[in-house]
């Protein structure tokens, strides 16, 4: 069977029948000839279009129910994330939905809605979309005081990225200052060593787990996007190099080569066809490559065979 297409949510996904009784909806149904399926009380959503999401823009699509059912909700935690693009790594994006109420709000977790009382300072909220969301930086925050390690590197990585996070880069001094700000809540510490760990350079998500791991498995922490003059004109860029020892590690995500074709407007096997390429060049410069995806990822030791069969050596005492 054919997978299902998937796409990003828009509004008008939505079926908005706050004021309508049950007879009326199915009637109304019957009559569109769309089966729908219950989000929220009174919002339906095409139930074609909800299987052709995965769980990333299913929760974007649970964020707009939530807001057209709510005064003027502020969305934070994961559900920001998910409003700024951010990367939750190798996690699902969860069914729920997550606001932030005032600290001394009497709000509760109900309905698929989960509430974070915290205290919001001038420049914590802001607009996105035509959805009110906790600032890039403040979000980036609460990530790293309540998420997996992994999860808020990943996350962080993204906000001081300048292609990724756009006009609203940040960086990691700007994250320290913005932390010291904070209330003095559980999890400033692991937001610190998130912080800290951080680094301008990572394209993905995964470019981020793979260099956690190869730390954590004892090599030396790697250089990224290491300028290569290509010889046909330009340059080439790695994920993970070692100049030191003529090494080089790339890691090729889900759809890497066919999200780039769509983007330069080519076949997926001419785009991995530059890329065998482009490895032959950097070999040509003495280089080893290793290479690995999401599956040597779940499986460390791999990644450590692979970084040792082209001399990158492990650090002594790790």
């Amino acid at each position: 069977m054919t997978a299902p297409t998937l796409r990003r949510p828009r509004s008008s996904d939505l079926l908005l029948a706050r004021d309508l009784d049950p007879d009326t909806l199915r009637q109304l149904q019957r009559s569109s000839g769309t089966d729908t399926r219950r989000l929220r009380r009174g919002v339906y959503v095409a139930s074609e279009s909800w299987a052709g999401f995965d769980t990333y823009a299913r929760h974007l699509t649970n964020v707009l129910a939530v807001e057209s059912t709510h005064r003027h909700p502020v969305f934070g935690h994961a559900s920001a994330a998910a409003i700024w693009g951010l990367p939750l790594a190798d996690r699902p994006w969860p069914a729920e939905v997550h606001v932030v109420a005032d600290a001394n709000s009497y709000s509760r977790s109900k309905n698929g809605v989960v509430v974070h009382r915290q205290v919001l300072h001038d420049g914590d909220v802001t607009e996105r979309n035509g959805l009110l969301v906790t600032s890039l930086e403040r979000t980036a925050i609460d990530l790293a005081r309540t998420m997996p390690f992994p999860i808020a590197v990943a996350a962080i990585d993204f906000t001081v990225h300048e292609k990724r996070a756009g006009r609203q880069v940040l960086t990691r001094e700007k994250l320290v200052e913005g932390l010291l700000r904070s209330p003095r809540t559980n999890g400033r510490a692991r937001a610190r060593r998130a912080i800290d760990a951080a680094r301008v350079g990572a394209d993905n998500a995964g470019e981020t787990l793979s260099r956690l791991a190869i730390i954590e498995l004892g090599f030396p922490e790697p250089l990224l996007q290491v300028q290569h003059v290509n010889p046909r004109g330009g340059f080439y860029y790695t994920d993970h190099e070692w100049p030191q020892h003529n090494a080089i590690a790339e890691f090729d995500g889900f759809g890497k080569y066919l999200k780039q074709a769509l983007k330069l407007g080519e076949n997926a096997g001419n785009v991995i066809y530059e890329e065998k390429i482009r490895e032959d060049h950097l070999r040509d410069e003495d280089n080893g490559v290793a290479r690995w995806g999401p599956p040597e990822l779940r499986n460390p030791p791999e990644i450590a065979r692979r970084l040792l069969r082209i001399g990158v050596p492990r650090i002594a005492g790790r």
